[in-house]
């Protein structure tokens, strides 16, 4: 449920509230989890959404690095693309030099996945994320 949790404060614009679940998302990490079911995100992809929530900046990174590089090791097409409309999402809220851009990037990269699986929701959040 925390994963849940998470993701859906987040997405409802309530980062504060997912921001204090954060060190949650850490120890259920530390519990060797990688991979939640039945809803089969990642652990380090929630942990990187209440990392960013947090405006923990490089734990968000990290967390989304490592979640990246396990969804391809599986792999996972339709995590890789959450995980970088999540990283992208991050990156939008940080607006360091290059974030933008970069951010750009991911979102186009997650678009096409979505595309490609027929996920019109998420095509729709990700077209609006991209304005």
């Amino acid at each position: 449920m925390l994963a849940l949790v998470i993701e859906g404060l987040v997405m409802l614009g309530e980062r504060s509230r997912a921001a204090h679940l954060y060190p949650l998302a850490r120890e259920l990490i530390g519990t060797g989890a990688v991979v939640l079911w039945p809803i089969s995100r990642f652990t380090h992809t929630i942990a990187g959404v209440a990392a960013a929530a947090a405006r923990q900046w490089d734990a968000a990174e990290e967390h989304f690095q490592i979640a990246l590089q396990q969804a391809e090791s599986f792999p996972n097409v339709l995590e890789q693309a959450e995980i970088r409309r999540f990283h992208a999402m991050m990156l939008g809220d940080r607006g360091a030099p290059g974030d933008r851009e970069k951010a750009q990037k991911l979102l186009n990269q997650a678009l096409e996945s979505y595309e490609r699986i027929g996920m019109p929701r998420h095509i729709e959040m990700t077209q609006r994320l991209l304005r």
